[in-house]
């Protein structure tokens, strides 16, 4: 299990520089925004604005900040994401624009290229423990409250990787919120 705290990474301008983005982990180790098999990231909105094209790529996003925003990606019909909606998954080279609902949001970002994997991404929210299956490689990041994780505590915006296992157990004492993205390669 890998371990990528929130207060280590820094922030970066979006590919198009309309935003900024804070990669929490990608593969393979050392990869760009141009030769990566997965990336997960938190995108900072402060205004409307295009989202950067990644060709080959799909996305799947959530807001986990802020009021919401209405995404609009062309040939799909536009929809309304907030802090509780279920994340969106729609093709990272189609354009894309969002516009807030209501103030700056912040987004999480799964992004797998086509010819190497593929992902899953929900939001579950728990109190106690949970078992989840790992079947590739699974991302646990924990939103709000805090979870023990195989030994290792996370608190908001950290994340574990794990691999080669067949099962994890996420404990905590409050109820929190916490990403499981499931990524299987091709």
């Amino acid at each position: 299990m890998q371990i990528f705290r929130h207060a280590d990474a820094r922030p970066m301008p979006w590919k198009n520089g309309q935003g900024t983005t804070t990669e929490i982990a990608a593969a393979p180790a050392g990869a760009g925004m141009e030769d990566f098999d997965w990336r997960l990231s938190i995108a900072r909105m402060e205004a409307d604005a295009p989202f950067s094209a990644f060709p080959g790529i799909v996305r799947t996003l959530a807001v986990i900040a802020g009021n919401g925003l209405n995404l609009t990606v062309e040939g799909d019909a536009p929809v309304t994401l907030d802090q509780d909606s279920a994340p969106h998954r729609f093709a990272a080279d189609r354009p894309a624009e969002g516009r807030l609902l209501d103030g700056p949001v912040s987004n999480l970002n799964i992004m797998t290229r086509r010819t190497s994997c593929t992902h899953m991404m929900r939001r579950v929210r728990f109190q106690g423990e949970l078992q989840v299956s790992v079947t590739g490689t699974l991302l646990v990041l924990c939103h709000t409250g805090g979870i023990g994780i195989g030994g290792a505590s996370l608190g908001p915006l950290d994340c574990a990787l794990i691999q080669d296992t067949e099962k994890a157990a996420l404990h905590c004492s409050a109820a929190s919120t916490v990403f499981l993205i499931d990524i299987f390669r091709d």
